[in-house]
């Protein structure tokens, strides 16, 4: 395996560390409907260091020829590739719905108290994203970057 996809599983560790820092002292402290959206950001962008690992790994066993730019284009990819990874398939839902969430107008709710807020509309229905929400998306988000550090470990020793 390659140096560019050590790095990016190394990034992916990071930003997980990051993550689970936000969740368990920033939000904690602060709740703000702030955090909370950069709380979103940060799975987001851990995440895509996950798709972004695969992609590399597909483009350097020639399974496609070149590197889509576009985080859609690459999880599309994802998906026709890894046809029957449910879990990694729940990722790449969960990581569009992130993506959706952040780039979506937000409101505000209890800020500065422990039940905080941010309301966005997505597809037509209302989302509320709270502490708990969050906390139960960092769990999930634990299991698809081990389920992603697990497929690159596999791949790296059939290499």
């Amino acid at each position: 395996m390659n140096e560019i996809i050590d790095d990016l599983v190394k990034e992916m560790q990071e930003s997980l560390k990051r993550a689970e820092h936000s969740v368990f002292v920033s939000l904690k402290y602060t709740r703000t409907v702030d955090v909370i959206k950069n709380l979103v950001d940060r799975y987001i962008t851990t995440l895509s260091y996950c798709v972004d690992a695969l992609i590399e790994y597909l483009f350097e066993k020639r399974i496609i020829q070149e590197k889509p730019e576009n985080l859609i284009d690459k999880t599309n990819i994802i998906y026709e590739q890894f046809p029957r990874d449910e879990l990694l398939a729940d990722c790449l839902d969960f990581l569009i719905f992130l993506r959706k969430a952040s780039r979506a107008e937000y409101g505000k709710c209890e800020e500065f108290r422990r039940h905080v807020t941010m309301s966005v509309k997505i597809d037509g229905a209302d989302y509320e994203i709270d502490i708990d929400v969050l906390m139960e998306a960092f769990q999930s988000m634990k299991k698809y970057v081990e389920h992603t550090r697990r497929i690159m470990k596999e791949i790296k020793n059939e290499d």
